[in-house]
């Protein structure tokens, strides 16, 4: 989640329902592991705001692709701050590709420190509780639908290395 939340392309939609796997086995309770994922990405998030506030947007553009952002993905998050302000880093916490850059605009305009923290430390609880949330209820699910998915784990794992790697693909296509 650290990563994630510092724009490595680490999905929480996968890390999440596999936590809340562990949630319905037992390993967690539900609150204190959403409130420890929530930790984890302010954590990550800080690291991405300190980068923006110490680095500064051009730092950001030289090594961002890295972690797939571009010129593009930047700007369109620094106009969604400069218009909303400090909501921004709540409700850019609840989309998806937003979600993963927001706290570099934030460190590049100096929001406090104290906000930037209660901001995304809040707007990551519903996104976490709900991921989560959603892997503990497929585990109730999985005793009937393993059986069928073990005939095709060879099938999804290479599925999944092809979308990651179009995804990859389609970026550097987009630089170009």
């Amino acid at each position: 989640m650290i990563l994630e939340s510092l724009g490595i392309p680490v999905p929480s939609e996968i890390i999440l329902p596999v936590f809340g796997l562990l949630i319905a086995r037992g390993v967690f309770g539900f609150w204190p592991g959403v409130l420890l994922m929530a930790a984890m990405q302010t954590i990550g998030s800080w690291i991405g705001y300190a980068i923006g506030y110490y680095g500064g947007r051009p730092l950001a553009l030289r090594y961002g692709r890295w972690v797939l952002m571009d010129e593009r993905s930047l700007g369109h998050a620094e106009r969604w701050f400069e218009r909303y302000g400090p909501w921004t880093v709540f409700f850019g916490r609840f989309l998806p590709v937003l979600r993963t850059f927001i706290s570099w605009p934030a460190g590049f305009s100096r929001m406090s420190a104290g906000s930037f923290t209660v901001f995304t430390f809040l707007g990551a609880l519903p996104w976490t509780a709900f991921l989560i949330w959603v892997g503990v209820h497929f585990a109730a699910s999985l005793p009937r639908i393993e059986p069928i998915l073990s005939h095709y784990n060879l099938l999804l794992a290479v599925l999944a290395v092809l979308i990651v790697i179009f995804f990859f693909w389609l970026h550097l296509r987009r630089r170009r």
